[in-house]
């Protein structure tokens, strides 16, 4: 089958969802599918060139998420529509495209599938008022009837039927990972404290009886970090790193001065190996996350997690048997769960539980699957 994907985004950045549209455009590719992209997006393009992926450069202008690009997405969407089939006609023989972005669902979806072409949309981006409040909500809601929305957890699902999607075309599909390469450590590690964590500021060895966290997050509101800071505050024996940029970093420095036994990093390029270097993995959301990826990326390698319910992979964990599960928002259960994971049989218990739980769940393989049988169906 040929499949286009498209994505005409407002901004981009490296993040869980281009990984996941990464590792599904690969997995197509290896079951023999041909696979192009189209869009506007610098990360993805960028990748797809990388990978020999074929890849066409195209911008039809800002999507409708903020105030004046919805104004005038009235006048400008006639055009954008035009040029927008116009540039998917050019891909001959398609059998389906998958969307990621809400310009194309709106503009496009009815038209292709009127074609006989297959149209799914993928839900990366956490539901907020750029779309419940959105003006053009109505005309997504119309063209959903014509795509298979895939969620990619339940949470996101209930999210998107409440504001009226159908129920027979939203179906769920978790993301996927690599497990060969976010794996556990040997049975024998290698010792610890080497160059790699030193450079991470996690300092000292892991064991010597000081809890070392981890917090892999774009630094915005919703993802909760000050919340994460506040819990940490008066804590003994406990070292954080967080890691990521974003919008909100000053303020969250600012915020964590006084609190010597954080450390901020911008960037590491081994994942797998500093969530092996940490104890425990958090994931503070404070609202809607659609999935968490970090959180099973860590699990993969073995170790344990703290994540809130706003997280889309909570509803697939259970509370104290393969993660723990606080309520968003809330930094004094935040602080509990911390210290509940101070105790080191509760926490390989639950870290033992969450790699089986990865292994089951979250497999990039069975991902692939999953949305071939979709788009074949």
């Amino acid at each position: 089958m040929k499949i286009l994907f498209t994505r005409f985004p407002l901004e981009s950045a490296w993040g869980g969802a281009e990984v996941q549209t990464m590792s599904l455009m690969r997995g197509l590719l290896a079951k023999s599918h041909a696979v192009a992209f189209l869009g506007s997006c610098p990360v993805l393009l960028g990748k797809c060139r990388e990978e020999n992926i074929p890849c066409v450069e195209f911008d039809i202008g800002p999507p409708p998420v903020t105030k004046w690009n919805a104004l005038s997405f009235s006048w400008r969407a006639r055009g954008m529509r035009q040029r927008l089939l116009g540039a998917i006609g050019s891909f001959r023989d398609l059998g389906a495209v998958v969307m990621l972005s809400l310009s194309e669902k709106i503009l496009a979806t009815e038209p292709l599938a009127k074609e006989g072409k297959r149209v799914l949309w993928i839900e990366h981006d956490r539901v907020g008022r750029w779309l419940t409040a959105n003006p053009w909500l109505s005309n997504l809601r119309g063209a959903a009837r014509h795509a298979t929305t895939v969620c990619v957890s339940e949470l996101s699902k209930q999210m998107y039927l409440d504001l009226g999607w159908p129920e027979e075309r939203t179906v769920v599909i978790p993301n996927g990972i690599d497990l060969e390469k976010f794996q556990p450590p040997p049975p024998t590690p290698p010792p610890r404290g080497g160059r790699g964590e030193r450079g991470w500021g996690l300092g000292g060895e892991k064991g010597d009886g000081t809890l070392r966290l981890g917090c892999l997050a774009r630094m915005t509101h919703d993802k909760g970090i000050d919340i994460l800071i506040e819990a940490m505050k008066d804590l003994p024996n406990t070292s954080l790193t967080i890691v990521g940029t974003g919008r909100e970093e000053s303020a969250l420095k600012r915020r964590a001065a006084g609190i010597p036994c954080i450390t901020f990093v911008e960037q590491i390029d081994d994942l797998a190996d500093f969530y092996r270097s940490v104890d425990v993995l958090v994931l503070p959301s404070r609202e809607h996350d659609p999935f968490g990826l970090v959180a099973a990326e860590a699990m993969a390698c073995g170790t344990a997690v703290i994540v809130t319910d706003a997280c889309g992979i909570a509803g697939y964990l259970t509370d104290g048997v393969d993660a723990v599960i606080v309520k968003a928002g809330s930094a004094e259960e935040l602080r509990q769960a911390i210290e509940r994971m101070k105790n080191e049989e509760v926490r390989e218990r639950i870290a033992a539980e969450g790699l089986r739980t990865a292994q089951r769940l979250f497999e990039a393989g069975a991902m692939v699957d999953r949305y071939e049988r979709l788009l074949m169906s």
